[in-house]
Order: structure tokens, then C-alpha cells, then sequence
């Protein structure tokens, strides 16, 4: 299963990408998370409210495409497989966050309320983030 989230966020891509793209520090825009660290590729992300630890690889950063791909290593969501991707594109109006994850579950019927999960946590860290960088840019029509 596939789910994707976009936002357009009104700072520049780089601005948006120093945020973003820091791969270790991601609980500081990602609400469901409550810390996150980084050992090599590995992440280590502790989901808020108890809800448990996760282990994630960078398997690719790309700092001049402003991209990276992270797959699920151990967890606590049911997932057989889930490879993720995190891109910052130019926009007119700033930039463009895709945000995009292929996952399945051991159990396929559970894959729809997975789906609706991701896409929340997606969508909430998005609005986030854009809260983060527009408070620390100005907009690249701006000065």
C-alpha cells in the first residue's frame, strides 16, 4: 500500500531541507515523536504517550536533491515491509514537501487503518514543520 502527503511550505526549499532533512533530530518537528536520535544509518525514534521505540535506516540522503529514503527496521507498528521517502521541492509560493511511504502489514486487512495512521502523522508533522521553518525564514519573496 502507498500513501502520500504533500504541503507547500512558504520558506525557501533549502531553509525548509536544514529542518527537514536532519535526519536524527526529527522528533523535533515530528509530534508523535517524542525523541529521536541517530547511530550511522540507523534512527532511533521513541513515539510519544508510551508508545513505544522504533528503529529506522537511512538507507539514502541526498543533501543537493534534498531527498532521503528510510526503511522500518523494528517497531512498534505490525509492518512486514515500509520504505519512506522525504523530499523538498522548489515551489512557486516557497517549497514543496512529498512525503511518500510503501508499506505492508502481515496482516493486509489491518493495512487501510495504517494507512489512515501514517497519513495522520504525516500530515501533522508537515504543518509542523512549516510552523518551525516559517518562524525561522522569511519568505523567499520577502526580505
Amino acid at each position: 500500500m502507498r500513501v502520500t502527503e504533500t504541503y507547500v511550505i512558504r520558506a525557501t526549499p533549502d531553509a525548509v531541507w536544514k529542518i527537514g532533512g536532519d535526519t536524527a533530530n526529527v522528533a523535533d518537528w515530528i509530534p508523535a515523536l517524542e525523541k529521536s536520535h541517530q547511530h550511522g544509518d540507523l534512527r532511533y525514534a521513541t513515539f510519544a504517550d508510551d508508545g513505544g521505540e522504533a528503529t529506522e535506516r537511512i538507507v539514502h540522503h541526498d543533501d543537493p536533491q534534498r531527498s532521503y529514503t528510510y526503511e522500518y527496521v523494528s517497531g512498534p507498528l505490525p509492518l512486514s515491509f515500509y520504505s519512506s521517502n522525504f523530499t523538498v521541492n522548489p515551489h512557486p509560493e516557497g517549497a514543496e514537501v512529498v512525503w511518500s511511504a510503501d508499506f505492508a502489514s502481515p496482516s493486509p486487512e489491518s493495512e487501510p487503518e495504517l494507512a489512515a495512521a501514517i497519513t495522520d502523522i504525516y500530515r501533522s508533522a508537515l504543518i509542523e514543520l512549516a510552523s518551525h521553518t516559517e518562524a525561522h525564514s522569511s519568505h523567499p519573496g520577502g526580505k
